[in-house]
């Protein structure tokens, strides 16, 4: 081998280790290493929950600025990679000033919608408007079915993932995360499905990790404890969790038959605080769940760990599954369902501004009549006389311009010289800190140019659409700690355009109040704690609508009224009636903009389904979350806001109370055929359906005796209903003149506290037929 020239070894060995480093860099920080950077400045930027985004949602991008330079003010910018193929179907930027301090390290997010990672983007870091740091945003995305997060290493020991990737044909994504970099925000959190934390994670959790986990549960995620971790009295979830752990108990492995497995198993166990039961073994509680808001915590005794995937019967109670249904959790399901970007609920009920409204018809046609009668024989007539005929070439178009120019302006969108906009908002007041706000506003300019609209600090901001042409992008920017504005460049004349906001509050206030339930009345009173004064408000209940007119601001009113009776129609649009009164022909409908909030809410039409009474109310207020950024003083907001909120009932401890039909709410196990689902109850037009009936599901925190089940005479011809008999294990008639179960017989007809019913269309397919549901009669007792 020929030596090296004394001093070319060295640089051989430098070289290589260059290479080495420079290989670690591109391994261990890839972003950094994909980076275009100019001087002192690095740039990094991670999408979504460790780089882990889902698609169809808002996602966090955590964005570091390292600087070894001096301090200084930059522009972060995120926008298409202009070389992406999808790059010219995308054109829409943020940006965010941030201060950089000298020799030192900045972290900032920013949540933008996940399209852009799916057509590629970039974020760019700017100084004195030159590009001195630029990087690629890179993740893995989940499409479809549902993200899990295990804030701890234990449970994926388990067959936890197998069972999911099995039951949902690989549409689930399970991950590990260290407590560590659990974000801050509840709403950067929203793309996870279902969280587990073991004794292992609740032990890392800061409080404000904490509060940021239960403030993601009321929104709608599935909080899953393994093994009662943090749930003994004082421990960090003892508060949320719905059993109070208490000890630990050694139970069979087969755990009371659920699975084929022997030996003994450890669990922890305790008392009942809140929720149901799931699963037991004599009195050791295995499985619990409470809700929580939106959401749902499920506490687990086992250890998740000890579970595999074959543990087929135990799993699907873990996951309120075991009526049958493929999805994990139907209510929180809907709430993910209603938050996903594809689901832009108020879009179109937004563009309706009454503000800008067409000439009367009555006018218009006077106009046109005195027009033609003027220009036809009158005028003919007075040129006739005096010989003029010929002046009809001019006198003609002369009345017509006129006669269109007073038409023009009798329309009262002429008398609108500045912008206006119109917001509608849906606020879901989760509870007494907490309310989730959704807000859709459109916007007119008048005269076109650019269109500046501010929204709130608090809200993340996201376009309803996606902009094509790169001259007219709009842009979403954020300086310092001022509200975000957008900016909508070369606006048409005349023309709209739209934003939607998601905010997370605890300032909102509530709804106060607890209802009774007693002798076929509701009574109670209601107080308005939310600072806005609300209109046309009314309790939904088991299908029922009690109204109460309005509430202002920090008042109240007492409610003592009847259950009214199931309402004639079955159409679709039922329970919109309830809320909002149809219109009536002839006259001036006002209620437009709410109908269509009501009919455009993703799963609102089911919003009532439970045995819990809930509250709503209108308000033209302003919640602050769009206002347009104008020199002219006239430039015009427009809003109108839904407030919801679940309110507390509580049954009377004395003598037999019957349940309005339709507050156990009955569970869709099985259908076959043509069926409408509203608060108000089923349709059938065909085929079949099979409902559960959930008798141990509790009424808020207080128990419930089942004493009697009643169904009515069965006058409908068309429809042949059944009930499961569990001890003989098969199907029998409902009589035609009705059924009544007492108490003891009650139990011949359940398994597991579930009542199930078969009604099927026999005659007169096609039109619709009421499913009658029972009447349950029951007796208070005590609270948890």
């Amino acid at each position: 081998m020929k030596n090296l020239p004394k001093g070319r070894g060295t640089i051989h060995k430098i070289s290589y280790l260059f290479v080495i480093v420079n290989l670690l860099t591109f391994l261990l920080l890839p972003n950094l290493a994909l980076a275009s950077e100019v001087g002192p400045f690095r740039l990094a930027a991670q999408p979504g929950l460790s780089g882990i985004y889902k698609n169809g949602f808002a996602t966090g991008i955590t964005i570091s600025v390292a600087n070894q330079g001096q301090g200084c003010q930059g522009l972060l910018v995120i926008e298409p990679d202009k070389n992406s193929p999808g790059a010219r179907d995308l054109s829409l930027r943020y940006h965010k000033t941030i201060d950089i301090p000298a020799k030192g390290l900045v972290k900032t997010t920013l949540m933008i919608p996940s399209e852009f990672m799916n057509r590629g983007a970039v974020a760019v870091l700017l100084v004195d408007e030159k590009v001195v740091a630029a990087t690629p945003i890179q993740g893995t995305v989940v499409n479809g079915g549902f993200l899990a997060l295990t804030l701890g290493e234990k449970p994926l020991r388990g067959g936890l993932a197998t069972w999911l990737d099995q039951t949902f044909g690989g549409q689930t994504a399970i991950k590990y995360m260290k407590p560590a970099y659990l974000p801050n925000d509840a709403m950067e959190l929203l793309q996870a499905d279902i969280i587990i934390v073991d004794d292992v994670a609740v032990k890392e959790l800061t409080e404000k990790q904490l509060t940021t986990l239960k403030d993601w549960v009321s929104l709608g995620g599935i909080l899953l404890i393994s093994d009662g971790a943090g749930t003994y009295a004082g421990e960090i979830l003892a508060d949320i969790s719905p059993v109070r752990a208490e000890k630990q108990a050694v139970v069979t492995s087969d755990l009371g038959g659920l699975q084929v497995v022997n030996g003994n198993m450890t669990v922890t166990t305790g008392k009942l605080m809140n929720g149901e039961v799931l699963a037991q073994v004599k009195d050791t509680i295995l499985v619990a769940s409470r809700d929580l808001g939106k959401g749902r915590i499920i506490y687990s005794a086992i250890p998740l760990e000890n579970l595999t995937s074959e543990s087929a019967r135990v799993w699907p109670l873990i996951f309120n599954m075991a009526d049958g249904s493929n999805r994990v959790d139907v209510k929180v399901q809907m709430a993910r369902e209603k938050r996903n970007m594809g689901n832009d609920m108020l879009v179109h009920a937004s563009t309706y501004l009454p503000q800008i409204k067409t000439p009367p018809v009555p006018q218009v046609a006077l106009a046109w009549g005195v027009y033609v009668i003027i220009i036809g024989p009158v005028l003919y007539l007075i040129l006739k006389r005096r010989d003029r005929r010929d002046w009809m070439w001019w006198i003609i178009p002369i009345c017509a311009l006129v006669t269109t120019s007073v038409v023009y302006f009798m329309s009262p969108a002429q008398r609108i010289n500045a912008p206006i906009s119109q917001t509608l908002s849906l606020v879901e007041i989760l509870d007494n800190q907490r309310a989730e706000i959704n807000a859709t506003a459109s916007f007119v300019s008048p005269f076109g140019g650019d269109l500046k609209v501010e929204g709130n600090k608090e809200a993340v901001i996201l376009p309803t659409n996606f902009y094509g042409n790169s001259q007219k992008s709009p842009s979403i920017g954020y300086h310092m700690q001022a509200a975000p504005v957008i900016t909508f460049p070369g606006v048409e004349y005349w023309s709209m355009r739209q934003a939607k906001a998601t905010a997370f509050k605890k300032d909102m206030g509530s709804i106060e109040g607890n209802l009774t339930l007693e002798n076929g009345y509701i009574t109670g009173k209601i107080e308005n704690k939310t600072g806005l004064d609300l209109r046309d408000c009314r309790i939904i209940l088991g299908g029922r609508s009690l109204t109460l007119e309005s509430i202002p601001a920090g008042g109240f009113v007492t409610v003592k009224q009847s259950l009214s009776k199931w309402p004639n129609s079955l159409g679709p649009n039922e329970f919109r009636d309830l809320l909002v009164a149809p219109s009536k022909p002839g006259q001036e409908d006002n209620f437009i903009r709410e109908r269509q909030m009501v009919d455009a809410i993703p799963g609102f039409s089911t919003a009532g389904s439970n045995n819990q009474p809930v509250f709503y109310g209108w308000s033209e207020e302003s919640l602050g979350m769009f206002k347009i950024v104008t020199e002219k003083e006239n430039a015009k907001d427009y809003h109108l806001t839904l407030v919801t909120q679940q309110l507390k009932l509580n049954i009377s401890e004395e003598g037999n109370i019957q349940l309005p039909a339709g507050m156990y709410r009955p569970k869709m196990i099985e259908s076959r055929g043509a069926y409408n689902e509203t608060p108000l109850g089923f349709t059938l037009y065909e085929g079949k359906i099979v409902l559960g009936i959930d008798l141990v599901w509790p009424l808020n925190e207080q128990k419930l005796q089942v004493l009697e089940i009643v169904w009515p005479e069965q006058t409908n011809k068309n429809l042949v209903t059944k009930i499961y008999d569990q001890q003989n294990n098969q199907w029998v008639d409902v009589p035609s003149q009705g059924l009544r179960l007492t108490a003891d017989q009650v139990a011949h007809y359940t398994a597991s506290g579930q009542v199930r019913v078969q009604v099927e269309k026999i005659s007169g397919l096609g039109q619709p037929d009421r499913v009658e549901l029972p009447a349950i009669s029951v007796k208070g007792g005590e609270s948890r």
